[in-house]
């Protein structure tokens, strides 16, 4: 069964909205009988508000995990479930599994072209606690490969064309894959659905031409931090996206606008139900080198939904003495704030958050006892919290 994407490429562009009011909250349009929220950057005040850790998660822990050859990987995307941490590796190595304890498990599948084994680093993983399994999705290819908890290879979930750079979700025995469907190629779908027990194709989903890239250099991002919220963005469509995965549509809920001629670089990804951030930047001239080649002024824009406010945030770790915080894909994915970090460089952040002035003794004493638990040489330490499924109060 097919069915068509909702919300024209037209009707993004077209869209009438309410005015904006004087804090930069979000407005809401409405066309085809979809609502998307509506932020306008220059409507945000240019003052960033310093949020606590606390205000977005239920506690933080910090552990270590082994140290061992085999453990060791350079970090990228880290999944943690209630019982589990996974390791994407950014430098094309097989995907890593700890208990939550940070003790190691086991390395799952491997780099090669042979059955069970991917090219490169996988760009999605799912930890399937329930059924004793883990789903890596590889940047192209055209299966989902399956493994169990030892990380050897049970079975292939394919199609017969290419899935590029897929990001997959998991609702009952439903598998859903987003890809980035290429111009220039056959790819006749932007999504399908599978039975993860028979392996059998129930849904596939046409793409549109706001879908359609035109190289294999645009992404896509998710995060899965809302129960049963499969939430997408890609970068050729500049919008956050939901799939409904129970009717096979994919609904527009969000996107940002700027008047500014400066080329603007938008990461929207969604914290918990009620709270989406934009990781926000500007291309800018290389001061040393004069050529207009990087991000410059990296800044995270917090768009509240419940209360209908948005500002530029900060976030500091309150739990641990209120080292500042990256909150991005990276960093909040499956329900959990999760922080890979490099001993070394959690030292050198602790060290310069003691030398603030507004550092307090209590803070102190929090980031020494941190200190002292940290050893150079070793595997990395990780910062874990439970996202809240919502906001309590008001934040900005």
């Amino acid at each position: 069964m097919k069915k068509e994407i909702l919300f024209s490429l037209f009707s993004l562009c077209a869209i009438a909205c309410s005015g904006p009011r004087s804090d930069g909250v979000d407005t809401t349009a409405e066309t085809d009988s979809v609502q998307m929220t509506v932020l306008r950057l220059e409507q945000l005040k240019s003052k960033t508000v310093t949020v606590p850790l606390s205000s977005f998660i239920e506690n933080c822990e910090l552990l270590q995990l082994e140290t061992t050859d085999e453990a060791f990987f350079k970090p990228w995307y880290t999944t943690v479930t209630e019982n589990y941490i996974g390791v994407r590796d950014i430098d094309r190595m097989p995907y890593k599994l700890f208990s939550r304890s940070g003790k190691f498990i086991c390395t799952v599948g491997s780099i090669g072209q042979g059955p069970g084994e991917y090219t490169n680093s996988p760009y999605d993983d799912i930890i399937d606690e329930k059924n004793g399994l883990v789903y890596l999705a590889p940047f192209v290819g055209d299966n989902i490969l399956v493994y169990n908890m030892e990380g050897k290879f049970i079975k292939g979930i394919g199609t017969s064309y290419t899935l590029n750079k897929p990001k997959i979700f998991l609702s009952g025995n439903v598998l859903t894959v987003v890809h980035l469907p290429i111009a220039f190629s056959s790819d006749k779908v932007v999504a399908v659905q599978f039975d993860v027990n028979t392996g059998a194709v129930l849904n596939e989903l046409p793409p549109t031409a706001y879908f359609m890239a035109e190289s294999f250099d645009d992404e896509i991002f998710n995060t899965r931090n809302v129960s049963e919220t499969f939430d997408f963005l890609s970068t050729k469509s500049d919008t956050l996206y939901h799939f409904d995965v129970n009717n096979n549509l994919i609904r527009p809920v969000f996107t940002m606008r700027s008047n500014t001629s400066e080329k603007l670089f938008k990461q929207y990804f969604q914290l918990n139900k009620d709270i989406i951030l934009t990781g926000t930047s500007f291309l800018g001239t290389d001061t040393k080198t004069g050529q207009l080649s990087y991000y410059k002024e990296p800044r995270l824009v917090a768009a509240d939904m419940k209360n209908k406010t948005a500002s530029y945030i900060g976030v500091v770790n309150d739990f641990y003495g209120g080292i500042p915080v990256p909150l991005n894909v990276t960093t909040v994915r499956d329900g959990y704030f999760v922080q890979n970090i490099q001993p070394e460089a959690l030292m050198e952040v602790i060290e310069k958050r003691l030398e603030e002035s507004n550092c307090t003794e209590k803070d102190r004493q929090v980031l020494n006892n941190t200190l002292s638990t940290l050893q150079e040489g070793a595997n990395n330490v990780v910062f874990i919290g439970k996202l809240k499924s919502e906001v309590s109060r008001k934040l900005f």
